[in-house]
């Protein structure tokens, strides 16, 4: 029994990820969509290698909005990040 319980809470954990949630963004919508869409589907790409789901988005998210982007992925530790609400794209 304890084993056919530990499955059903990581099933249950492994549901729980499948979805994006912002709490905040000051992208535009377009643009906030789109990264959305693409970190899920690197995650599904690579759900076993975060550090390819990664540097998946990194890449992407460079070439499409320019450089700057951080990406971190992965569970069990803490950041603090910091940025400059509205920043313009460099051409």
């Amino acid at each position: 029994m304890g084993e056919a319980e530990g499955k059903k809470d990581e099933a249950d954990y492994k549901r729980l990820q499948t979805f994006p949630l912002v709490r905040h963004s000051d992208m535009p919508e377009e643009m906030r969509v789109e990264t959305m869409e693409l970190c899920v589907t690197a995650c599904e790409k690579f759900s076993n290698n975060n550090e390819s789901a990664a540097k998946m988005i990194k890449e992407a998210m460079d070439k499409k909005f320019g450089s700057s982007w951080h990406v971190v992925i992965g569970e069990g530790f803490g950041f603090e990040i910091t940025h400059e609400l509205h920043h313009p794209a460099s051409a």
